[in-house]
């Protein structure tokens, strides 16, 4: 792979994490497992179309995966370790950014 794509990919991860509702349903499918769509909705209190586009923006970033199942569609994350370790780098770099912020003020 060229470097010029996996930075392309790069981005294209951050950019889809840069939403609080995908953040949000990541974190969710990360802590509980698989999960239905109807159960992403009541969890984020959003709307169906909401969780749907942020659903279709993670599945094209490969970092969510999806199998129907009759009538429910079942989504979980493709590589729980990494994507994981990615979130408490993010995480972690939030808190010392606040931290410097506070600093600063």
């Amino acid at each position: 792979m060229k470097i010029v794509e996996k930075r392309f990919r790069g981005s294209q991860m951050c950019r889809v994490f840069s939403y609080p509702i995908a953040y949000e349903i990541v974190r969710m499918l990360l802590k509980e497992g698989p999960m239905n769509l109807d159960e992403i909705v009541r969890r984020a209190k959003r709307s169906k179309s909401c969780v749907c586009t942020h659903l279709t923006k993670l599945r094209l970033a490969n970092i969510v995966r999806f199998e129907k199942k009759w009538r429910k569609t079942i989504y979980w994350i493709k590589y729980p370790k990494e994507v994981a370790d990615f979130m408490k780098v993010c995480e972690k770099l939030v808190m010392r950014t606040t931290r410097r912020l506070r600093k600063d003020f």
